[in-house]
């Protein structure tokens, strides 16, 4: 039977290798041996409704009782936590409201009686051009470099920050941060002037005005000519925004200060690089005991504390960089929780469908 309904019949229609390995493993949960037992229950009562073989024999029962069977089947019975549905229907409602804004009237001016254009033009020069941080000046950047601290044990040789890794890796991050503030400045900027008549309203700037009327990210901001993502996808504009400055807080911040207690991982471009420039610091803090980088391995360690804000201070406190590594955060758990004091996984809280994710 598990062969007939996994394999042929129903498996042998999944193209895809993780959905046919899930379904043969629903496979082995419900065509079991137990099944023949009496008051067998697929679901063990974990939903309103009871999932059993009928105890009957006419085919007449067998089909009242499917009549009885709810149109929407609940999560638990898949094995599946409560919250997956409502992801599910989010996502759907998401996917409905985009396909709403894509295919309604460009041309249809707003409430206000004001066209489309002269609403984002507005909305450009009051709200967002004003809010984009001031550029980076690269020269300055590399002359505060060498200055800039590295971690104990460790400095900066004959005022050059190529010796501090972390260093060379913040310069980086500043150069793509930068490429991303030119283009929305200047793609902010041309639509302006697109809007105003003073240059041709190309395709891309089209694309762009109806993005921002929507409420939506450009995909000029999001991936570069050839589709290869460039920065930080969030679904509104609103949100991405944010996150601009957000990033720009915490570079602006190491460079003109000091390095920030804790790092904020996720607001880096490259974070397998950020790990990878920390360890080779620490093998460099352990030169003198012979440590090699190929010999040198990640620990992790959870805390308890959850960092709130950007000032380096968690539930009142300040925190201090520890001597050797980094604490980083910003990470969130999606479809589990975390049990703070035993620092394990749990289930997640009903109706939460991610989890702020202690400092590591």
């Amino acid at each position: 039977m598990q062969y007939m309904v996994c394999e042929v019949q129903y498996g042998g229609r999944i193209t895809d290798g993780l959905d046919r390995e899930m379904f043969l493993t629903y496979g082995q949960m419900w065509v079991q041996d137990a099944v023949f037992q009496q008051h067998y229950c697929f679901n063990a009562s974990v939903t309103e409704f009871t999932y059993m073989i009928p105890e009957a024999v006419e085919h007449v029962k067998f089909l009242e009782y499917i009549q009885e069977i709810p149109g929407k089947d609940n999560p638990p019975i898949f094995g599946l936590h409560p919250n997956a549905d409502l992801t599910y229907r989010l996502n759907q409602s998401v996917a409905m409201i985009n396909v709403m804004l894509d295919t309604q009237p460009k041309e249809a001016s707003g409430g206000s009686g004001k066209s489309r254009e002269e609403e984002v033009k507005e909305k450009l020069e009051k709200d967002l051009l004003p809010t984009l941080p001031q550029d980076f000046s690269l020269i300055e950047v590399q002359e505060r470099m060498k200055v800039l601290k590295g971690p104990k044990g460790l400095g900066a040789t004959n005022g050059s920050y190529e010796t501090i890794p972390l260093n060379i890796f913040l310069f980086q991050e500043i150069q793509r941060f930068q490429t991303i503030l030119n283009i929305v400045r200047t793609t902010m900027e041309n639509m302006i002037d697109a809007i105003d008549g003073t240059i041709i309203m190309t395709p891309d700037l089209v694309d762009a005005i109806n993005a921002i009327y929507d409420f939506r990210v450009p995909n000029k901001w999001l991936f570069d000519p050839t589709g290869v993502e460039i920065s930080w996808l969030t679904p509104s504009l609103s949100g991405w925004i944010k996150g601009l400055l957000d990033r720009y807080h915490q570079l602006n911040g190491w460079i003109s200060k000091e390095r920030p207690p804790s790092f904020w991982l996720t607001g880096f471009f490259n974070p397998q690089g950020f790990l990878t420039s920390m360890k080779q610091e620490v093998t460099r803090q352990k030169q003198a005991m012979g440590w090699s980088l190929d010999a040198v391995e990640y620990t992790t360690e959870v805390m308890k504390d959850i960092i709130q804000g950007d000032d380096g201070r968690i539930e009142g406190r300040t925190i201090n960089a520890p001597a050797e590594g980094v604490l980083v955060h910003g990470l969130y758990l999606e479809g589990a929780g975390w049990h703070r004091n035993e620092r394990r996984l749990e289930e997640s809280e009903p109706k939460a469908l991610f989890y702020q994710f202690p400092i590591m």
